[in-house]
């Protein structure tokens, strides 16, 4: 009697799985890079756009503005989903049906247009009168559409 071993992929499976255990992949999201913020006509600020990104995230008491948490509040309130799509698109990677990259860029897409959403669905505290005169509209974070548009992965 003979035995003959038929690999039908289980050590490209394990392979997979083993590279995986030590890459130190990742992805980032948010606004990654601190370019600077174009004024509206007439407007003379000096903040670029990571600054001010900053400033809306985690709010600037002094100034008067509250905190409008669009990145946090978005991985806060996406957590179970975001954790769902990793669990679907590792699956995927560990089959071979998808490169490590282009998941973490599928994952990085989603979370960004979440974030862009959540930007344009208007965040709570409600903007104070004076900024919504000068402003012309009364949607937070919403201005010129630079901050929506600069969430990226």
């Amino acid at each position: 009697m003979s035995v003959r071993v038929v690999d039908r992929g289980a050590d490209e499976l394990v392979a997979r799985i083993r590279a995986l255990e030590t890459t130190k992949a990742s992805v980032r999201v948010g606004i990654l890079s601190d370019a600077p913020k174009k004024e509206r006509e007439g407007a003379t600020g000096k903040l670029s756009l990571l600054e001010v990104a900053a400033v809306h995230e985690f709010g600037a008491p002094r100034a008067g503005i509250p905190a409008r948490s669009f990145i946090r509040a978005t991985i806060d309130e996406r957590t179970e989903d975001i954790a769902r799509l990793e669990r679907v698109l590792l699956a995927k990677v560990v089959a071979g049906d998808i490169a490590l990259k282009p998941a973490l860029d599928a994952v990085g897409a989603k979370v960004a247009g979440w974030i862009q959403q959540r930007i344009a669905a208007g965040i709570d505290p409600p903007l104070s009168p004076a900024t919504v005169a000068k402003k012309k509209s009364s949607t937070p974070l919403v201005d010129t559409g630079q901050l929506r548009s600069a969430v990226t992965w």
